[in-house]
């Protein structure tokens, strides 16, 4: 089956939610007008080049991008000659979509991610999204609402500065070890990393050592000691708890671990 191609916007059909769902892949020629639309949006671009154009300025759009459209803004899409762009876009009425505050927060202003790290998550929620639209099971709508306000959340996280292209591998690696410090719990491996990146392994735990002073193996390890200690003490939690907590699905290995880096195990840990 040949992909459905557009040469104009798609328009939004919203649902009782409060959202709408778009799904746009340009031909050639592709046009859109200036245009003002009274609810802001999210749009995912997954291929193509282009340039989004403002009332006050412009910026380049090279997939994987995200881009934020304020309510009310003037704007328009212009593609690159014979690399049109696809997009997946989320429309959003205020009034009746929840967590508000927090919305109009992250959509109050043009803003671009092209993180690598945070397109990951966002592409990860949408074909969550995409694939409830598809099935339409129980309770479907809420479902969504949910996976849209993890994207409008991880938006909110995104620091202003995230707006300028990280080309150069190694602000990418120093971007990756400052994220590292609030996200040493998640269960990736030093190579999955290392793709994310768009670096081989090699590269990347060059980089890693010469920007943090230490191997990406005992970094996370250390975050996840430290981030423990600290449970163990300010917490009633169990140690298996903490141990979930801190990425571990082994307790025994949690042990051993602690034990290596602390002197003791986390039970001693807690009493003394």
């Amino acid at each position: 089956m040949s992909l459905k191609r557009h040469t104009s916007p798609v328009e939004a059909n919203f649902r009782p939610h409060g959202y709408a769902l778009l799904e746009s892949h340009h031909e050639e020629d592709f046009r859109m007008d200036w245009r003002r639309d009274p609810f802001p949006k999210i749009l995912l671009f997954i291929g193509g080049e282009g340039v989004m154009e403002t009332s006050s300025h412009g910026f380049a759009i090279r997939a994987p991008m995200v881009c934020v459209v304020p309510k009310g803004r003037k704007h328009r899409i212009i593609d690159t000659p014979a690399k049109p762009l696809s997009l997946y876009g989320i429309c959003i009425q205020s009034p009746q979509f929840p967590s508000g505050s927090l919305l109009r927060s992250v959509c109050r202003e043009f803003r671009v991610v092209n993180e690598s790290r945070r397109i990951q998550r966002i592409e990860s929620w949408l074909r969550e999204l995409l694939a409830e639209e598809r099935l339409q099971q129980k309770d479907f709508e809420d479902a969504q609402v949910c996976l849209i306000t993890s994207i409008i959340l991880e938006l909110s996280r995104t620091p202003r500065n995230d707006a300028v292209q990280i080309s150069d591998s190694t602000h990418r690696v120093k971007s990756y070890a400052d994220a590292l410090a609030k996200e040493f719990w998640k269960n990736e491996d030093i190579d999955s990393v290392a793709q994310t990146l768009g670096l081989s392994r090699r590269r990347f735990t060059q980089l890693f050592r010469e920007i943090v002073g230490e191997s990406w193996q005992k970094r996370v390890t250390r975050l996840r000691m430290t981030y423990a200690a600290d449970l163990l003490q300010r917490t009633s939690l169990s140690i298996r708890s903490i141990a979930f907590e801190c990425g571990y699905r082994d307790l025994s290995h949690f042990y051993r671990v602690f034990k290596q880096m602390h002197g003791m195990s986390p039970g001693q840990y807690r009493a003394g």
